[in-house]
């Protein structure tokens, strides 16, 4: 059987969507059965083939997404086409809600592959006041299609596909684990010895709820002496920038990391992490962190929020409020964070890992396609049954 993934969200500097895909990749390259294989087209700036693992990516040019730095539109309408009938898969997974969908739809008409909806976000949470124009075209875009999945039931209401589940995501526990932990690694960002450091790491633009945060940092710092740490790229980084230099103390601003094993070892030797995006529908930076042995402050919103309630290795505070904000960081930082960050570790490792996510994904693809197979064939028993025809 053979699954191709399509999406728009993507960029090679940072994303859910990016370690979902490259850690399918992985999961499936290490599978001892080759029951699958697997094709990825993504948007980009140009087109280019690649291999990741074992998959088969095809990159198709698009023009770039305002303000969202390496994210391009799916419009190669002709060549994604080109790309299912020499590709010939069974299920086509579609992971965002702009023209993917009705690209792939068009792309699949008459191939036979049952299209599934993989909804990483949900856009109402983006446009309360259009949540019922956008529930129409959503509705709209996925028509036709047989499945749709998420990691929260909050993102599948409204769709219109008969059929959903909802599959958590997960972390690799083994690379994002407490044992990177590196006390030189404060030093190299600037914290002075003994200061707390706070970590945010993900896209540095102004819908992550960033603002807020900074609003509510000079009284973190000068009730705890706290230090945060940012890391990744968007269009914020300028200004971002130019807070830091004005408040070195206080704020460092570092790149997007590509490697890893360095990503996990700054997760590892912070001491908390800060969640603040009120749209996140799961959060799997705040995964990775909580398996890296952080307790996690968060907004009390969306994917977070349905996170992080009851849990007492972490806090949330009310969307744009930084004084909620400072309260929940200093109640935090107030207690044993090591200890609150080992029960986090324990949340991660009992619920979160890439091996059931993926395990029940391609288990249900498996179902649709034998279900599809199975009526296919009773409806071609029942053609040869009217026309007179032995099987």
């Amino acid at each position: 059987m053979k699954l191709l993934d399509v999406t728009e969200f993507y960029s090679p500097t940072g994303g859910g969507v990016r370690t979902y895909l490259t850690e399918k990749c992985r999961w499936l390259a290490t599978r001892s059965r080759a029951e699958w294989e697997h094709v990825v087209v993504v948007a980009g700036p140009r087109d280019a083939e690649m291999r990741w693992a074992q998959s088969r990516v095809y990159a198709l040019s698009g023009p770039a997404v305002p303000a969202s730095p390496g994210y391009h539109f799916l419009v190669a309408a002709r060549k994604l086409a080109a790309i299912v009938r020499r590709e010939r898969p069974d299920v086509i997974e579609v992971g965002s809600p702009y023209l993917a969908p009705w690209l792939a739809r068009r792309a699949a008409r008459d191939s036979g592959a049952r299209l599934v909806a993989y909804v990483h976000e949900n856009p109402r949470l983006y446009a309360r006041r259009a949540a019922g124009l956008v529930t129409r075209y959503l509705r709209a875009a996925h028509r036709g299609f047989h499945l749709a999945v998420a990691a929260s039931e909050a993102n599948l209401s409204g769709l219109g596909v008969p059929r959903t589940a909802v599959i958590p995501l997960g972390v690799d526990t083994e690379l994002f684990h407490p044992a990177r932990r590196d006390p030189a690694w404060k030093g190299e960002v600037g914290a002075a010895a003994g200061q707390a450091v706070a970590l945010y790491v993900g896209r540095l633009s102004a819908e992550k709820g960033l603002d807020v945060v900074l609003a509510a940092l000079p009284e973190i710092h000068a009730v705890t002496g706290a230090r945060l740490v940012l890391i990744g790229e968007g269009h914020l980084r300028r200004r971002l920038e130019r807070a830091a230099r004005a408040q070195p103390g206080m704020l460092a601003v570092l790149p997007f990391e590509s490697d890893r094993a360095r990503l996990a070892r700054a997760y590892a030797s912070a001491d908390l992490f800060l969640a603040p995006c009120p749209y996140e529908t799961f959060g799997l930076a705040a995964l990775e962190a909580m398996a890296s042995g952080l307790p996690v402050v968060g907004v009390d919103s969306a994917g977070i929020g349905r996170l992080l309630t009851d849990a007492d290795w972490g806090r949330l505070y009310r969307v744009g409020d930084a004084r909620e904000c400072s309260r929940a960081v200093r109640e935090l930082v107030a207690l044993d964070l090591p200890a609150l960050g080992r029960r986090a570790r324990t949340v991660v490792e009992e619920r979160y890992g890439w091996g059931r996510t993926f395990g029940e994904l391609f288990a249900l693809y498996a179902d649709l396609v034998a279900e599809t197979s199975l009526v296919g064939a009773a409806r071609g028993a029942r053609v040869n049954s009217r026309l007179g025809v032995c099987p």
